[in-house]
């Protein structure tokens, strides 16, 4: 979706629609798991302030051309008198792009997980991450079958002000869908609503590990990502939300292309 698109809106979608399509959201690895089938789904305003001290990012680099697009998506949906930063439910609208493809999207507020990590020291190393305990049987088979491992790197990572917590489990709450727009809002010093999904389906974990919102930064280098998987590569896919950009439309949640069917 490039910056010089144009929408068109459908219809707008109350909270309890959304909740509704949210439910229905697969695992590009698992169809038949619905992740938030009986999760805890609400909206909460977030100041710029709380998003830094209570929110987690799977990536914390931030890409510039991806902010000018928010910029863009922003001042089309205000024009239509809707505000992206401070959504209730979600949107249904179609996008028309330079070369006159046009594409259906939900556009929802950027949604968050909360799910419960245990946190371990490794000894002259750091406070970690501890996935053992946070995967299903079902994924471990696959990952058996497979030759896929619980990522190496996990161990990493370093969680010093979670040292409280060595040897406990704790919930974190990481965005997962909608990163680049919490960023744009949180520069506009912007109160926000965001979609917060309380305890998904245990035993499939969100694929990128959680890093403090704290640590975000801006990536000169395009092609740079500091994702940590959960799993070794092409793994981690398997855990992937089939949600892309809020593309539940219609009370569908958009199937894996055949290319994503690779197990």
């Amino acid at each position: 979706m490039g910056i010089n698109m144009e929408i068109e809106i459908k219809q707008e979608v109350n909270f309890n629609e959304l909740c509704s399509r949210l439910r229905n959201v697969s695992l590009r690895g698992f169809p038949n798991v619905k992740i938030y089938g009986n999760a805890l789904i609400d909206i909460r305003p977030l100041s710029p302030l709380q998003v830094k001290s209570e929110l987690f990012t799977p990536q914390p680099s931030v890409y510039t051309d991806f902010l000018d697009k928010i910029s863009r998506l922003a001042e089309l949906f205000s024009q239509r008198g809707v505000d992206i930063f401070n959504l209730n439910g979600g949107v249904d609208y179609t996008s028309t792009d330079e070369k006159g493809e046009v594409t259906d999207w939900t556009m929802v507020p950027p949604v968050v997980e909360v799910f419960p990590v245990f946190f371990k020291w490794v000894k002259g190393l750091n406070y970690s991450l501890d996935y053992s305990s946070s995967i299903s049987p079902e994924v471990i088979s696959l990952m058996k079958k497979n030759g896929f491992e619980l990522n190496p790197e996990l161990q990493d990572l370093d969680y010093p002000e979670y040292q409280k917590f060595k040897g406990k489990t704790q919930k974190v709450s990481e965005i997962c869908d909608g990163s680049h727009r919490v960023e744009a809002g949180v520069r506009r010093g912007l109160e926000q609503n965001i979609l917060f999904i309380d305890s998904p389906v245990w035993g499939y974990p969100y694929y990128a590990a959680p890093k403090p919102y704290s640590t975000v930064h801006e990536e000169s280098d395009r092609d740079k990502s500091d994702k940590t998987h959960v799993l070794t590569s092409p793994g981690h896919k398997l855990l992937y939300r089939l949600f892309p950009s809020g593309g539940i439309l219609s009370g569908t949640v958009r199937p894996p292309t055949s290319k994503e069917k690779f197990i």
